[in-house]
């Protein structure tokens, strides 16, 4: 067991060592006001051999450095894994109001150096007697509207990336709250904002679980996001995106105080948009953004009439989805036909387009096609840019069965044109021919198939019409079902004799005949009792030794039941119980 446990921890050790050094640093919380404390945590998943932190003057350091080691082991379908992670942890106190940098720290694992990641702290002044975020919102409140909440504590924004841009500019839009209350709930079905002269790109954002610290107006608000969406105007000139409202439910701290609503009135927006500039290139397709272009061509050695696939992408941020054309120009001798077009986003303002040409040759020769151009707006310099994929020089041999003029021979391009759309070839596969006038409604199969279709349709409306009558004859059904109730229930009473459940077993024999009877007599069970069941079966003829058997099983089960049972042959109540209903059934059909 000693050298299992040995092996164990050395393939974990080969494991760990064998993962690539990652090395992070992080302040919690990184938006504070002055005088409140954070911790900054350095996480490696490496045993480092020597660490150094930053020279930090910024702040009052309280404690640290604390060391932590955790480490976690898994075997999922036989695969092992492993994560391990070291931590420095220090805790310091803001003691001045401004944004702050903490420069990386360093470790040493073997013999080469590591550095971490900066990290960004901003101070605010703050409120002196900021409310907490879980103080009572009658603490707080003010006489302001209906809700008495302070709207300093809470309200919603538009906010935008950016407020001025060109025509065609992406603009990502976020509708955020601010608060400083507990919120117990927001209405997500809220109309608005109102984005008129902008194309509308909804980003799917998930449902607002967890706030974060944010400095906004030299205070600290608890912040989430509700919706978002990416803008892109359409016209030139100042557009105003109009206020929006949105309902929200308030916690109350106390049990005995209910949810405080309140509508959150959000504040116009105004965009600048300019127009782009004029003498715009011919290749210019409405592209804003900054982008790359690439090219691939499946194949350069075909033959004559079989298909090649020509992909063009074009990748980086902007505008993706308005850009619908792409001018390619292919040989005369080849056919393109429209292409398959896949757009995918790596985030919500980068992604890529992919336009998918089918190109088919229709001689034998060698052709060139030609570069492609593609022209975008850079916002970022202001100015329009070409850029092009390479060329490509395709081979096309002669196909098989080809009967097309190779393209070396003296034939001008107009008539290879005219070959390609005017002439089919000749099917040399064998073809079925029909005789004339052997058409199918001509013959007495289709007669025959004419007159069954009318006679099944009959039927149909034969049969429904009986079926909607039973239906409504409610005493007829009920005796039907009858009997399958009472055999399904009687089942149900040989199983819990089997298990035992003496209690159960009287309980469901009961019931058994109470239903029984309220179904074939056409009594509702409210109504049904020994008398009036008595009174029934004596109207149907049903002689009086029948009906005493009946009753001294129901007898019987009621005193079992009340009773506890004793003395009780239960075997032979369940045989008299079924010798009674199937006399009944007998005479009550």
């Amino acid at each position: 067991m000693y050298r299992i446990q040995i092996i164990i921890l050395l393939f974990i050790s080969g494991c760990v060592h064998a993962q690539t050094v990652q090395f992070t640093a992080e302040a919690a919380p990184n938006v504070l006001e002055v005088g409140e404390q954070f911790t900054l945590t350095y996480s490696s998943n490496q045993a480092y051999e020597e660490f150094t932190p930053p020279e930090i003057h910024d702040f009052d350091l309280l404690g640290g450095p604390m060391e932590g080691h955790s480490q976690n082991f898994s075997s999922v379908n036989g695969k092992v894994t492993t994560s391990s992670s070291y931590q420095y942890s220090y805790f310091y106190r803001a003691t001045k109001e401004g944004k702050f940098t903490i420069p990386s720290a360093t470790l040493k694992f073997k013999n080469k150096i590591y550095k971490s990641n900066v990290v960004n702290i901003e101070v605010v002044k703050g409120s002196q007697q900021r409310p907490s975020h879980s103080q009572n919102v009658s603490d707080q409140v003010q006489d302001n509207g209906s809700s008495g909440i302070n709207p300093d504590d809470l309200f919603v924004r538009l906010v935008l990336d950016k407020k001025q841009v060109f025509i065609g500019e992406q603009i990502l839009a976020t509708v955020k709250i601010f608060t400083k209350l507990r919120l117990a709930g927001i209405n997500y079905s809220f109309k608005g904002p109102d984005y008129t002269g902008f194309f509308i790109d909804p980003i799917e954002t998930p449902a607002l679980r967890t706030l974060q610290r944010e400095a906004q107006g030299g205070d600290i608000y608890y912040t989430g996001v509700v919706r978002r969406v990416m803008l892109i105007p359409q016209k030139a000139g100042d557009i105003t995106i109009q206020p929006f409202d949105v309902d929200v439910a308030v916690e109350r701290t106390s049990v005995f105080d209910l949810d405080v609503p309140a509508r959150l009135l959000s504040k116009p927006v105004k965009i600048s948009v300019k127009s782009l500039p004029e003498n715009a290139p011919v290749t210019f397709k409405g592209a804003v953004g900054k982008f790359s272009i690439a090219s691939s061509l499946n194949n350069t050695n075909i033959k004559a009439n079989e298909p090649l696939t020509y992909k063009l992408t074009i990748r980086g941020t902007g505008n993706l989805k308005l850009i619908n054309e792409i001018v390619v120009n292919v040989p005369d001798e080849m056919e393109i036909y429209d292409p398959v077009i896949n757009t995918r986003f790596d985030n919500a303002l980068t992604g890529s387009k992919t336009f998918e040409y089918m190109i088919v040759p229709k001689t034998a020769g060698s052709f060139n096609l030609p570069a492609v151009a593609f022209t975008f707006f850079d916002v970022e310099s202001g100015q329009y840019k070409t850029i092009q994929t390479q060329s490509y020089q395709i081979h096309v041999a002669k196909g098989e069965n080809d009967s097309v003029f190779d393209a070396s021979s003296p034939v001008n391009k107009e008539d290879v044109k005219l070959l390609s759309r005017d002439i089919q070839y000749i099917k040399t596969n064998s073809v079925r021919l029909s005789r004339k006038d052997s058409f199918f409604g001509c013959t007495p199969l289709f007669y025959f198939a004419c007159l069954m279709v009318i006679f099944l349709f009959v039927l149909f409306l034969l049969m429904r019409k009986r079926l909607i009558r039973q239906q409504s004859d409610v005493a007829g059904l009920r005796l039907r079902k009858a009997d399958k109730y009472a055999r399904k229930r009687l089942k149900s009473c040989e199983a819990l004799l089997k298990q035992g459940n003496d209690s159960a077993f009287y309980e469901e024999m009961l019931g058994a005949f109470w239903d029984y009877l309220s179904h074939k007599l056409n009594i509702p069970v409210s109504a049904l009792s020994k008398e009036s069941a008595g009174i029934a079966l004596k109207n149907r003829n049903i002689n009086q030794e029948l009906i005493d058997q009946l009753f001294d099983v129901t007898n019987i089960c009621e005193m079992a039941r009340y009773g506890h049972g004793g003395g009780v042959e239960k075997q032979q109540l369940y045989r008299n119980a079924i010798a009674v209903i199937t006399l009944l059934h007998q005479k009550l059909r």
